[in-house]
């Protein structure tokens, strides 16, 4: 009978296959169990890793899937975007040209109406030794657009007319361009419209002090129109002329220094400009007179009135009525001599009466 000792152990058996020799091995029970543990455990610690290695794979896989669709939909916003820009940009363009045609129709008026004034202003002044010519009649119209873009090439509003802005349609290679030609396009195209809007403020500014310069000439000028005697001052007929004359009670040749205006006594006589009463009334061969002082060196007199209405010291505004026709002094009949003065020496009173 085997002992107990035998009994616990396993016994196991190899024949060499060539030698012939057999070889027996002694295992004890629990060491048997022990290594089919821990070949268990390997396994499973095997099988385990295995299994966490493509779980983690599968998990950066979808970590990755998941980047890759954000990716595509942050581009698909980007590409939304850029269309979006560039139609903005397109309108930002098709308004910048409607803008750049109404400044260059205000050029254009600005112009005119400069041209109008200053003929007024010759017509109407400048005789009267008056200088009221505009400082900048040739304010600097639009800037060529290649001042901006340099050898960026724009597609001309019209063929064999002037040099003008024009929209900003750049001229494009026929096959289709790249992703970087495309932005390069975009960036000369933006470039292009901001260099524009430069010059629109430039030209705002310049048209904005002309119209100033313009404004307050016209203000001056209608300024002048009450200051400097520029009317009739009663309604009548001519009955003498300024200068050279026959002398109604000599009959000899002498210098007439005003106009007469015939007219019925007692017809009212109003100052051709606002001014100061320095003078109020008889003055010699003037008979009752009036003289009123204006500004630029100007004096109205109005001579042979029969009722004087205003007082030395008096400020009198234009049309207000000074007096009334009559025959004082040295007259033929009621009319009135009206003489016009410029520091103290008469002058022709003709310019004034328009």
């Amino acid at each position: 009978m085997l002992d107990k000792k035998e009994e616990e152990q396993f016994t196991i058996f190899w024949l060499h296959p060539t030698k012939g020799q057999l070889k027996r091995f002694h295992f004890s029970w629990s060491t048997l169990l022990l290594g089919a543990l821990v070949l268990v455990i390997g396994v499973g610690l095997g099988i385990g890793g295995v299994l966490w290695y493509q779980s983690r794979i599968k998990k950066e896989l979808c970590l990755a899937l998941e980047k890759m669709e954000e990716t595509q939909k942050s581009a698909a916003v980007l590409e939304a975007q850029k269309k979006e820009q560039e139609e903005k940009l397109k309108q930002l363009t098709q308004e910048t040209e409607v803008v750049i045609k109404e400044l260059e129709s205000l050029r254009e008026l600005d112009e005119k109406v400069r041209n109008v004034l200053e003929k007024d202003l010759q017509s109407r002044f400048q005789k009267l030794g008056i200088d009221l010519s505009l400082s900048s009649v040739s304010v600097p119209s639009y800037i060529p657009l290649n001042r901006f873009l340099g050898e960026l090439h724009v597609a001309p509003l019209g063929v064999g007319g002037p040099e003008r802005l024009s929209s900003f349609s750049l001229v494009r290679d026929p096959s289709p361009p790249s992703s970087s030609d495309h932005n390069s396009d975009f960036g000369r195209q933006a470039k292009a419209l901001e260099d524009n809007l430069s010059w629109m403020r430039t030209e705002t500014l310049a048209r904005k002090k002309s119209l100033e310069e313009v404004v307050e000439v016209a203000q001056q000028r209608d300024r002048l129109l009450y200051v400097v005697p520029m009317r009739w001052p009663t309604w009548g007929r001519v009955s003498s002329n300024y200068g050279w004359r026959n002398d109604p009670f000599t009959g000899r040749r002498a210098w007439h220094t005003g106009v007469d205006i015939a007219a019925p006594t007692g017809r009212n006589v109003v100052a051709t400009a606002e001014g100061k009463v320095i003078f109020t009334g008889w003055n010699g061969n003037y008979g009752k007179c009036v003289i009123v002082r204006h500004q630029f060196g100007y004096e109205t007199v109005y001579g042979h009135l029969s009722k004087i209405l205003v007082n030395t010291g008096d400020a009198v505004k234009k049309e207000q009525i000074i007096g009334q026709v009559g025959s004082t002094g040295r007259s033929t009949g009621p009319h009135l001599h009206y003489e016009v003065r410029r520091y103290s020496e008469v002058i022709n009173p003709w310019p004034h009466l328009p």
